[in-house]
């Protein structure tokens, strides 16, 4: 078996510099410069589900020697979410958290990881405070008969497709949701009837889905994108 290799990585307040040690966050494990999850063994060498959790804001896990250099993207505990690239076995060990309420979460995504018209668990959840109606997606590799939706978990009362419904990933770059005439991409959790405009809808930011899942559904036969979720939010404290 190859030798593995260890990453340990205690969170901080920038502010204080003292360590958060509250309970709660994830962290998704990217392959070095990808969308995709990069394999994750404990200890023993036995698979470790990919994001993983936080304990007190400790991230722990090994991967195999011939990994040597990760992307981490972490929502911790108070909400917050940190991208860091290139992370290395040797560090950095701790990684300071901002405490600013403006925050945009970016989550990796790749159609390798997950099954097509599947909902799927991000492992992230929604945060407490106020989604914002400005989603996007920063497609990476393309799928050309595929779209994307992005919600909460519908059997949590959720609503799949509540933030991106149908976005085309049929094109690399950077792809906003919207409200248009012709067909919104704009999920229903962002938007409201505008009944002064002859019921056109109009967006609106979002505060009813905290402590949800959010999820990703793929169109059927998607089997090549990946690229990265953009959800921006103000924190409620």
């Amino acid at each position: 078996m190859l030798r593995q290799l260890e990453y340990r990585i205690q969170l901080k307040d920038a502010n204080t510099l003292e360590a958060i040690i509250t309970a709660g966050g994830k962290a998704f494990v990217a392959v070095n410069g990808d969308a995709l999850k990069a394999t994750l063994k404990d200890v023993d060498g036995a698979a470790l589900a990919n994001p993983i959790s936080l304990t007190r804001g400790f991230i722990n896990f090994f991967t195999a020697e011939t990994v040597l250099l990760v992307d981490l993207y972490i929502q911790a505990p108070g909400g917050q979410f940190i991208v860091v690239k290139n992370v290395k076995p040797s560090g950095p060990n701790e990684i300071l958290v901002g405490t600013g309420r403006n925050q945009c979460m970016v989550i990796p995504w790749a159609a390798a990881d997950i099954t097509a018209a599947t909902e799927t668990s991000t492992g992230f959840t929604v945060p407490s405070g106020l989604m914002l109606p400005t989603p996007f997606l920063n497609v990476t590799a393309l799928d050309a008969a595929a779209s994307l939706d992005v919600g909460t978990l519908s059997s949590d009362s959720g609503d799949a497709d509540g933030y991106i419904d149908g976005v085309s990933v049929a094109a690399t770059g950077l792809v906003k949701a919207s409200v248009i005439a012709s067909g919104d991409t704009m999920g229903a959790l962002f938007k409201v009837l505008d009944s002064a405009n002859a019921g056109d809808d109009a967006p609106e930011g979002n505060v009813s889905m905290a402590g949800k899942a959010i999820t990703l559904t793929t169109s059927a036969g998607a089997d090549t994108g990946k690229g990265f979720v953009h959800l921006p939010y103000i924190l409620a404290a």
